[in-house]
This record gives C-alpha cells, structure tokens and sequence, in this order.
C-alpha cells in the first residue's frame, strides 16, 4: 500500500495475497483501503471482490483502531 494514489509515494505497508482490506475510497486506477494496522492506497487491479460479512470497528483514540468481532461488544 502507498501513502498517496502513485506508485512512486512512499509505501505505507505491505500485504500478502489474500489479505482483507475494506474501501475506504475509490479512484479511477487506485483504491483507498484499510486493513488491520495500516490505511493507504493500492491498485485496483490488484483487489478482488468478496462476498461482505459484518466487521465492527472501536476507535478509542484518534491514532487506534481495534477490529473486534461482535460478540466482544460490550452494550
């Protein structure tokens, strides 16, 4: 992933295949994703579609993010 939509930015992580992100954003050739511990840009043509399941995510702070499954939720 890239910290911008060019493949001369700064590269932000790296993902092996099959990895889950989700869209964030989505450009022409780039899409904006997030995945577990780093945001940034990838080329589309490097995503496949999947079918959606239900993620939830907690935001205690402005800098993290924790991914948890549902029945970790507290109410």
């Amino acid at each position: 992933m890239y910290q911008s939509p060019d493949e001369n930015s700064v590269p932000t992580c790296y993902l092996a295949k099959g990895i889950w992100v989700g869209v964030l954003e989505n450009q022409t050739e780039w899409v904006k994703v997030v995945g577990v511990g780093c945001i940034g840009w990838i080329k589309a043509e490097a995503l496949e579609s999947r079918p959606p399941f239900e993620l939830h995510i907690q935001q205690i702070n402005p800098q993290s993010l924790d991914y948890v499954n549902t029945l970790d939720l507290t109410v």
